[in-house]
């Protein structure tokens, strides 16, 4: 009788035991499928995260882009790319500057923003728009002096009123380049104005692109923190059940080595009736 009640008892818990493996299985594949959806939820934001830090580059890159072009400032002139800001062997040097270059292009043909006045017997800048003109002299030879550095090299002739620089050319000739006080004086209030317009382009650029990029930087700050909020949102309830079903498979786990513990004692039980009730034979 005790040897079949233990192979009830023995056959009942292999049921459960098959039963809470079962059970067992289940909770893991379910642990794993939250996991994994955890898994692509948290790679999905880490991207839209990746796309909002280049969105923000690209529109501090093109803002930048926009404010050169605003200011004249702009890359494509091919003495930027050597010469930009006229920075060269460690100094300043506005000979070589792009942007001061142009805009003496521009006063040697329409004028220079300033006007001659007799009290201080020097030129002053204008400011209803006017411009004195300059004489009958090659301009670009004025401006190829300038840019080699030559017209420091220029002294005024008393008796002649005029501004000379001689030279021997490769015949070793000797030769003479003159300007006209006037025109040689109007040039150097040119390259003052010139570079004066250069500063100022180049301060407003930096302060228009620095008040993008924090601007830029305020954006991207609110839209991160509303993309970590969508991010929470949308991982609260995966959290709860991966939660949830980590302690439904602990439990699992429990119950499957209770009934496992329990089976081998019916077991043992079983195999000791067994032998009890076999016959034993004297010798």
């Amino acid at each position: 009788m005790a040897l079949m009640l233990a192979m009830y008892q023995k056959m009942r818990l292999i049921r459960e035991k098959n039963q809470a493996t079962l059970d067992l299985t289940k909770y893991s594949s379910k642990v794993n499928r939250v996991a994994n959806n955890i898994k692509r939820v948290q790679e999905m934001f880490t991207s839209r995260k990746a796309k909002l830090d280049a969105q923000a580059k690209m529109m501090t890159s093109r803002a930048k882009t926009i404010f050169q072009q605003m200011s004249g400032l702009t890359m494509n002139n091919p003495a930027y790319l050597t010469n930009y800001g006229g920075y060269m062997n460690g100094g300043y040097n506005s000979s070589n500057n792009a942007y001061v270059i142009g805009q003496l292009n521009q006063f040697l043909n329409k004028g220079v923003p300033v006007q001659w006045d007799a009290e201080s017997n020097s030129y002053k800048p204008t400011t209803d728009g006017s411009t004195t003109p300059f004489g009958d002299i090659n301009k670009q030879q004025l401006l190829q002096l300038y840019q080699s550095g030559v017209l420091s090299r220029f002294t005024l002739d008393e008796a002649t009123n005029k501004y000379k620089y001689s030279y021997k050319d490769n015949n070793n000739t000797e030769q003479t380049i003159e300007y006209s006080k006037q025109d040689f004086e109007l040039f150097g209030m040119c390259t003052s104005v010139a570079q004066q317009n250069y500063m100022m382009a180049n301060m407003q650029l930096n302060q228009a692109s620095a008040d993008y990029e924090q601007n830029v930087s305020i954006w991207l700050e609110a839209a991160t923190t509303q993309l970590e909020e969508e991010q929470d949102a949308a991982l609260e309830p995966l959290n709860y059940e991966q939660t949830m079903l980590e302690l439904e498979k602990e439990q699992a786990e429990m119950k499957l080595k209770r009934i496992e513990a329990e089976l081998q004692s019916y077991t043992q039980l079983c195999d000791k009736e067994a032998q009890n009730m076999a016959p034993k034979f004297g010798l």
